[in-house]
């Protein structure tokens, strides 16, 4: 079975609509997987430093504009 919604969106295309099969598209349960592991280390360490970078581009964006 194909994609409903991918062929509807595509199905005006000069090249012609796309055929997505349904088994290669990924699963919603996957992505609702409840995330109950303690903080690590690592993960804290991840977190300060995408904080840092995140605000020191915007403090550079908004001195150099």
């Amino acid at each position: 079975m194909y994609d409903l919604r991918t062929y509807m969106a595509t199905k005006d295309l000069p090249g012609g609509p796309f055929y997505v099969p349904e088994e290669h598209l990924a699963h919603d349960s996957m992505a609702e997987r409840p995330d109950d592991r303690p903080l690590t280390v690592g993960q804290a360490v991840g977190g300060v430093i995408s904080l840092v970078l995140l605000v020191a581009t915007g403090a550079y964006l908004f001195v150099a504009l």
